[in-house]
């Protein structure tokens, strides 16, 4: 295969790509908490081509390469810009206000960090997220039973106006560092965050951060780029085919 046809397949590879990330931006845009993502993508360097193993053979590969570099160095990264608060009237519903404050939730796979504050009880009136999983406080577990419940600014969470516990907000300030995983919950790869005293919008919830018609309008731009390097990398092969065809051949 040449240069030009590995081009157009590395760089359809990369639309592709995009494509997986746009439509999981626009799947989740009214997920609560939700972090769109985007991708990265760095042109490949000839150390890590097939073409450097055998370059002894071919003294024409690197500068092939270097005039047309195959794009396949792709990462995605999340985008932790605040999406909008909106009001919803429900008790146990609260948003953290600092973007780099984030709720610590409890799996069996360690703490994850969100910040979809759509919160509930479980059966034993512990404060848990929506799939189950619970809700870290200050001294652990948030137990509340025997009445009506309400969350301050502050986090604190009360019974009857008894405070039985405070939500506790994790401030990661390098936020890089935070892996997208299933839904709003981000997974911290290497370090510990501080606590944060930071305060809370009550009865309110922080929203996807994916606008619909930016999201829309990457989406058809990303189909048409792909659909383009798809056709040039099909007229590649015709025209390669024809060459072969047409070598040896008498004029």
């Amino acid at each position: 295969m040449d240069i030009g046809t590995y081009a157009a397949a590395s760089s359809g590879v990369l639309q592709m790509r995009k494509l997986e990330v746009q439509n999981n931006n626009l799947a989740n845009i009214n997920t609560v908490g939700f972090k769109g993502q985007y991708v990265i993508a760095e042109p490949q360097a000839f150390d890590t081509t097939l073409a450097s193993t055998i370059s002894e053979q071919d003294p024409f590969a690197r500068a092939d390469q270097q005039r047309v570099k195959n794009v396949t160095e792709v990462r995605t990264q999340v985008d932790f810009s605040r999406g909008p608060i909106q009001y919803t009237g429900k008790p146990l519903d609260v948003a953290a206000r600092d973007a780099k404050d984030f709720f610590v939730v409890n799996t069996p796979q360690g703490p994850r960090y969100t910040k979809a504050g759509n919160f509930t009880l479980s059966a034993e009136g512990q404060l848990v997220t929506m799939d189950g999983f619970q809700v870290q406080g200050d001294g652990g577990a948030i137990v509340a039973q025997g009445g009506p419940v309400s969350i301050g600014n502050d986090g604190s969470v009360r019974v009857l106006g008894q405070v039985v516990g405070r939500i506790q907000l994790a401030r990661i300030e390098d936020t890089t560092k935070l892996v997208s995983e299933e839904g709003a919950r981000l997974r911290l790869q290497g370090g510990t965050p501080a606590a944060s005293m930071g305060s809370m919008e009550t009865m309110s919830l922080e929203m996807s951060n994916v606008s619909a018609v930016s999201g829309m309008v990457d989406l058809i731009t990303t189909n048409r780029a792909f659909d383009a390097y798809t056709r040039t990398a099909q007229e590649l092969d015709s025209m390669n085919q024809t060459a072969i065809t047409r070598v040896g051949r008498r004029q």
